[in-house]
């Protein structure tokens, strides 16, 4: 799959990889197997032990270890095999050893590194000081290209046509779109109405709206899939319960909004998007130009980053 190089994309939230379990998913066009070592943090393989090819979120997890559910064999966080039972006494080889995607937890999240040496330090984030997301989460999954719902979430002159009975109403239907970029962050808006939006990529995005902040991430399945991870933030109440119950009330909002653009998203070819594909674009493009730069200057194949070229994944 064919990815921004050397950043770190968004693939799973922190409440989905519990401890002692191994969970199966598929991201960034991997089966991949997710769970947590013996300090809590979590580690991530290509879903396959190299014996029999036999998916590991099967097993269970011994001492931070995957082990493999049909043969016993054990892996440590960093991919090596560390046991092969029918085999005590034999030395083992490095073939054996797993495809690691390097992870980092951060801001409720579990990232993947795409490329070689990951950096220290959280992903770059929003700064969201004194605004509370509670309650307010929720995941939503489409059958297209993330490139898709990103560039869905970067076009302002879809609001009065698509929102036109929510976000939309009473918006102007002609008005000038501006669009600033800066290394990996990309503003946008309109200086009618006087809303600026943000992107970050590779795979953030956040709209600024007085008291209450919308939050999207945007985790790539395969090239015709993705998913939303989703969330408000708010500053008006920060009463444990209370604040809990409003995050609740904007969730629902949020995905009214999101199902009245999942029918015309999805209505578009599902592949990734690229510059030049035989789209008409026009000015108001521009946020979307910009992304499509931005990310074509940047891209690579994740097969290949992890030596996967040629096999099945």
């Amino acid at each position: 799959m064919m990815l921004v190089r050397e950043h770190w994309y968004v693939v799973l939230s922190s409440g989905e990889v519990p401890d002692g379990k191994p969970l199966g998913t598929r991201r960034l066009g991997l089966d991949l197997v997710v769970w947590r070592d013996r300090e809590g943090q979590p580690r991530a393989a290509v879903d396959r032990c190299p014996h029999r090819w036999a998916k590991l979120s099967l097993g269970r997890i011994v001492d931070g270890c995957v082990e493999c559910p049909f043969h016993g064999w054990r892996f440590e966080a960093d991919g090596s095999c560390t046991s092969i039972p029918a085999h005590p006494e034999r030395p083992i080889s490095g073939a054996a050893a797993l495809d690691i995607l390097p992870l980092t937890e951060a801001h409720g999240f579990i990232w993947a590194w795409v490329g070689p040496g990951a950096p220290d330090g959280p992903p770059p984030f929003f700064d969201f000081s004194g605004y509370t997301c509670a309650g307010s989460a929720f995941t939503a999954e489409w059958p297209v290209s993330h490139t898709r719902s990103v560039e869905n979430q970067l076009d302002f002159t879809h609001l009065p046509f698509v929102h036109r009975g929510s976000i939309g109403r009473g918006l102007p239907v002609d008005k000038e779109v501006i669009t600033e970029t800066d290394g990996d962050l990309i503003r946008f808006g309109s200086a009618d109405s006087g809303i600026m939006i943000d992107f970050l990529g590779p795979s953030i995005w956040r709209l600024p709206t007085g008291p209450v902040w919308q939050f999207l991430a945007f985790v790539p399945v395969d090239e015709e899939r993705m998913v939303y991870y989703s969330r408000s933030y708010q500053r008006m109440i920060r009463v444990p319960g209370l604040s809990w119950m409003l995050g609740k009330v904007g969730a629902v909002f949020s995905q009214r909004v999101l199902r009245e653009d999942e029918a015309v998203v999805c209505s578009q070819p599902p592949g990734a998007t690229r510059l030049r594909m035989g789209e008409l674009l026009v000015p108001s493009d521009g946020p979307i130009i910009a992304y499509r730069r931005w990310r074509e200057a940047q891209l690579v194949d994740l097969d290949e980053v992890l030596g996967l070229k040629g096999t099945e994944s």
